[in-house]
């Protein structure tokens, strides 16, 4: 008897499933609105430097009401190479010469100038304020942006490491409910920073404290909660609902941000509600696999026969020496000792890591680069954040049947490479309007590609790794992953310097990787490895 024979007995697809899944709805959608929140939290609007003559309203009343405002603009604020207003530079004295219009930019360069001392004046028509609004991250202080996406998505990385530990170690009911209380905390603290450090912290610690609610119903952990009442059949769809809340969270952030112009205002509101989550929380059950492993018997039989009262089974034959004997199987599996050297000895394992990690390392880079990186696209960027929702939606979906018709391998060959080709695409079209949408468009591709790879994958890369060693292993991937996504901030950085750089970077990692997937076997229809000895006499059958 293994532990999975137990459940039928309580019920394995019941009432009690249900509302145990249907508890994590609202709080899995609130989260994914926290994943790309700073595409509005952190907008960019257009800005200029604050000048007394112009931004003084005493001041501006002695200027002749003959000069209109664009006109008094070019005496104190010099022209970029495209035309336009210069963001972080001003004049030093008002230019009176430049009021004749046949004056141009061309013939500026020699005219003293100044960063904006007084600070700046920004365009609020599409949100009255941001946090780089409200702290000035603009010109010398914009690489704080991407401090605070930095240390959200390092948070998460560690989270995962530290908090799958504590979750082991004390139950997942109350790793939950501590990430629950922390995350409200943190979250709802983030809307009332006064400092753009204390603001990055309270980011880090909601990544950190997001990974530990995830880790409830993830199914790359064994720790999670969810799952771990749920037979192997039905893990599959649960894992897909999952993810297409995660979604839904991206297009609700989507429409919050047409209702709600004010930063603070639009953190509270997607943070508040996590107090209650925590109240819902209570009458959730320990899972019983974590009690059996911790030698909890009496507990983890009152919680299968709560279970099966909500579930309206009546029959209460299960005792503690079933429990035990399940337990025998559950462990069996750990009796033998796997190390990390097992990569070196299995040269084949070994290739499938290697290339698993680094295909995830750079779908994690491009897609965090590409998706918290919106504005740039040139386009409002609140229909943006709806478009990634509702299309990353419908991706999600389409990958159930496509994966399961073409394959997997097959379909994340040709993912990856048009993600990197689109990606590629955009960094050698022409600024302007007219491109914007299509520039948006390619971008939109190049992300849904993404998503597809990642629904892809969590089937892909559990199929590819031997069952003794697979919930470590995978583990190592999602880490390489997160440590992928939390370098796309930094990446983006080089922007600043030479513009197309980062997206080319983004590019070529991502046509690299179509082709490490080369080096690995198709697995639909095939037969999954227990032990690491079935790999290899499954690879030596196949000539591989």
């Amino acid at each position: 008897m293994t532990f999975e024979d137990l459940l039928p007995e309580v019920g394995e697809q019941g009432r009690f499933q249900l509302l145990q899944a249907l508890t994590f709805v609202l709080p899995i959608i609130f989260l994914g609105t926290h994943f790309l929140i700073e595409n509005i939290t952190a907008f960019v609007p257009p800005h200029r430097c604050w000048v007394r003559f112009l931004d003084n309203t005493s001041a501006l009343l002695n200027v002749s009401e003959n000069l209109n405002y664009s006109s008094l603009l070019k005496l104190f604020i010099p022209l970029d190479s495209d035309g336009k207003l210069e963001s972080c530079r001003r004049f030093s004295r008002p230019q009176w010469q430049l009021l004749p219009p046949n004056v141009t930019g061309q013939n500026l360069s020699h005219l003293e100038s100044e960063p904006c001392v007084d600070g700046w004046v920004y365009n609020q028509s599409i949100f009255t304020s941001s946090i780089v609004t409200e702290w000035n991250l603009v010109c010398d202080s914009k690489s704080l942006r991407s401090l605070s996406q930095m240390l959200f998505l390092f948070g998460i990385l560690l989270g995962f490491l530290i908090m799958g530990y504590l979750s082991d170690k004390f139950g997942r009911k109350r790793i939950l409910s501590l990430s629950y209380f922390l995350f409200a905390v943190s979250s709802t603290g983030a809307a009332f920073a006064q400092a753009v450090l204390v603001y990055c912290c309270f980011r880090f610690l909601i990544g950190f404290f997001m990974a530990g609610i995830f880790l409830c119903f993830s199914t790359i952990f064994t720790c999670s909660l969810i799952m771990e009442w749920t037979t192997t059949q039905h893990r599959s769809p649960l894992a897909v609902m999952i993810s297409l809340l995660v979604s839904v969270g991206h297009l609700f952030i989507g429409f919050l941000s047409y209702g709600i112009q004010e930063w603070r205002k639009l953190q509270l509101i997607v943070s508040a509600p996590f107090f209650f989550f925590l109240l819902t929380n209570w009458w959730l059950l320990e899972s019983p696999r974590w009690l059996i492993v911790n030698n909890k018997f009496d507990d983890a039989l009152k919680m299968l026969r709560k279970a099966a009262k909500i579930n309206g089974k009546k029959d209460k034959s299960l005792t503690i020496e079933d429990l035990k004997s399940a337990m025998k199987k559950e462990l069996s599996a750990s009796q033998t000792h796997n190390t990390m050297l097992d990569l070196v000895r299995s040269p084949i394992l070994l290739r499938r890591m290697l290339c698993m990690s680094f295909t995830s390392f750079s779908i994690g880079i491009l897609f965090y680069g590409l998706t918290l990186n919106l504005q740039e696209l040139g386009y409002n960027v609140k229909i943006l954040q709806i478009t990634l929702g509702f299309s990353s939606f419908l991706s999600r979906c389409g990958t159930i049947f496509i994966m399961n018709y073409f394959g997997r391998r097959t379909i994340t060959i040709p993912c990856l490479f048009f993600a990197g080709l689109f990606t590629l695409l955009c960094t050698f079209m022409p600024q302007g309007k007219r491109m914007g949408i299509l520039r948006a468009t390619l971008t939109m591709l190049g992300i849904n590609c993404l998503v597809i790879c990642i629904s892809c994958n969590s089937v892909y890369h559990t199929e590819l790794l031997p069952t003794i060693v697979r919930n470590r292993y995978k583990g190592i991937v999602l880490t390489i992953d997160r440590m992928g996504a939390m370098l796309a901030p930094v990446v983006s950085i080089l922007k600043h310097y030479i513009p197309a750089l980062p997206l080319i970077i983004f590019a070529l990692l991502s046509i690299t990787a179509s082709f490490a997937v080369f080096f690995l076997p198709e697995t639909q229809n095939k037969p999954m490895p227990d032990t690491i000895q079935d790999l290899e006499s499954i690879m030596a059958v196949l000539g591989m």
